[in-house]
């Protein structure tokens, strides 16, 4: 197997890794947003730093969530043609760009974690 094909399984599996985390993103996301919703219905005054670091985390899942499919939209596998130095560069590009997903997603979710394990 030549070096461009293993780069790109390693593209693939970084994406892999994490894409079985969207539907969990998708559900901190609510809980971080019916934690704030129910601060701001209790006192948003007094509340009012809570709700906004609640907002951030909620906007931070989001963000992961978008910069997935922003990523899988983009990426399109070297085709045959390619020449060698050219493909690999790409996937050595792809691969940074997935592995910031990953980490954006990683991090999402540990701080909405925490955030609600502190309720």
């Amino acid at each position: 197997m030549d070096e461009n094909q293993l780069l790109k399984d390693e593209v693939i599996a970084i994406h892999d890794e994490v894409m079985p985390y969207m539907g969990e993103l998708r559900s901190l996301k609510k809980e971080v947003d019916n934690k704030s919703d129910s601060l701001a219905n209790k006192d948003a005054e007094a509340f009012a730093a809570d709700i906004k670091r609640l907002e951030s985390i909620s906007k931070q899942l989001e963000d992961a969530f978008e910069g997935m499919f922003i990523w899988m939209r983009q990426f399109k596998a070297p085709e045959e043609t390619m020449d060698e130095e050219a493909a690999k560069s790409y996937l050595l590009n792809q691969k940074e760009l997935v592995e910031k997903v990953n980490e954006d997603i990683k991090q999402a979710m540990k701080v909405a974690k925490e955030e609600l394990k502190s309720a």
